[in-house]
């Protein structure tokens, strides 16, 4: 596996430099000055990091496989920042040769659009776990209250992107050094039309054409006054083959319910191969329209994603979950797999919640108890002083006290990104091995 992940890097290291070592290996670009060389560099690096950007946020399934999908949007998010870099000194060492011209201005231009989206989506896209900033987060924390601007135009204007590519990519054929050079050229062309390919194969083909991924409101569960269970069934053939833990995005055809799609873990277990369901809290404008969602409501599913599951390490066999809220869906999904399949292991689920009717599918928890050969279920109540059990939050001594042997579990963590931010401070407190702990994050 670790193999296959450094092929995948040495590939797009070398796919990233390709232009650059084209522009370099040419006789009439050697002879310029050593600044001058290292402005197309520059140039041509933050190009093809831009372009390349297009075929990470398609979700590529080959890749998603190898690191997991929150990783690669972890890594697009790194890559738009050194592709500013690249871009912002070409333009300063440009500007010591050569006069104002159309061609600086394009290049302008798309620096421009380039800031400024990349700015957008760490201030209204992006959460604390991608990128902590204390200023930042407050800064987030303000804009997204005071303009309330809506997920599907967030996503919207993060898509003018596209845009300031097309600006960058005229900018660059342009030069005089890349007129000249025609496997240069060809390439920065190419690194254009694939990507942008794959992005709309991603946008428009799949949604629209692919009948694997069409299916059907069959079910919807009330699990409290503002959390249900949605269960699709496929329109055409099966359900997707899927790990337990797993996510996919869903888009929902109704009138009254934004069309956008939104990632969400699949709270069903790959032992039902009929229909496939997630779990959904009311906590902002998709999840609050979705009271009014029918059964027969047609819907696009994009999935399986994501590396989080206890199957990517099945000989382990201490487990400890540790959820906060509506974090206890993935959970859900890898405990009824494993109570149909696999109910051996040494399992344990703390569970933070503000109350008692946050803890959906009690009952079906506490009935663990007797099919696994050793299962623990703690529910943490924080908001309500009246509760017998274990009151307050997930902390270290409540996790040391119920992990004697903490040292021989796999930590699985999932919840708002403070809660999960607070765990990750905590095992590591207790010393638990980096290794020994999974969780994924979520940006957009």
């Amino acid at each position: 596996m670790k193999r296959k992940r450094y092929l995948w890097i040495l590939f797009y290291a070398f796919a990233v430099l390709l232009p650059s070592i084209f522009y370099i290996s040419d006789p009439i670009n050697r002879q310029l000055d050593f600044l001058l060389i290292l402005a197309g560099f520059f140039g041509t690096t933050a190009y093809s990091l831009f372009a390349f950007q297009f075929f990470l946020t398609s979700r590529p399934k080959i890749i998603d496989k190898q690191f997991g999908l929150d990783r690669i949007y972890r890594f697009h998010m790194f890559i738009a920042v050194a592709a500013l870099v690249f871009a912002f000194t070409h333009k300063m060492i440009k500007g010591i040769y050569f006069s104002e011209s159309f061609q600086t201005q394009l290049g302008d231009a798309a620096l421009t659009i380039f800031i400024v989206i990349s700015i957008f989506s760490v201030l209204m896209m992006v959460n604390k776990l991608f990128f902590k900033v204390r200023i930042v987060d407050i800064l987030r924390k303000f804009l997204n209250n005071t303009l309330k601007i809506k997920h599907q135009y967030k996503v919207l204007i993060h898509n003018i992107f596209l845009i300031a590519l097309v600006v960058l990519l005229f900018h660059i054929l342009l030069a005089s050094s890349v007129k000249a050079n025609l496997p240069l050229e060809i390439t920065l062309i190419t690194y254009f039309i694939v990507p942008l390919i794959s992005y709309f194969n991603h946008k428009i083909i799949k949604v629209h054409f692919n009948k694997s991924k069409k299916y059907t409101v069959s079910e919807i569960i009330n699990e409290s006054e503002n959390i249900t269970t949605i269960r699709f069934k496929p329109k055409y053939g099966k359900v997707f083959q899927y790990m337990p833990g797993q996510f996919m995005y869903l888009r929902l055809y109704n009138p009254d319910i934004p069309r956008d799609e939104h990632p969400f873990t699949i709270s069903s277990s790959p032992w039902h191969t009929d229909y496939v369901s997630v779990t959904v809290k009311q906590l902002g404008d998709f999840t609050n329209s979705l009271n009014k969602l029918k059964i027969g409501d047609d819907s696009y599913i994009d999935g399986p994603f994501g590396k989080f599951s206890y199957l990517k390490r099945p000989d382990h066999k201490k487990i400890c979950f540790i959820a906060g809220g509506i974090g206890i869906t993935p959970f859900l999904g890898m405990l009824r797999y494993m109570n149909s399949t696999d109910n051996g292991k040494d399992v344990i689920l703390l569970w933070g919640a503000r109350d008692l009717s946050e803890v959906i599918c009690k009952k079906e928890l506490d009935g663990y108890a007797s099919n696994f050969e050793n299962f623990k279920f703690v529910p943490v109540i924080s908001g309500d002083k009246s509760y017998n059990g274990e009151k307050g939050y997930v902390d270290a001594n409540l996790i040391k006290k119920y992990t004697a042997d903490l040292l021989d579990y796999d930590f699985y963590l999932c919840g708002p990104p403070v809660m999960m931010e607070m765990m990750i401070k905590n095992l590591k407190s207790l010393g638990v091995p980096k290794d020994n702990v999974y969780f994924e994050r979520f940006a957009i």
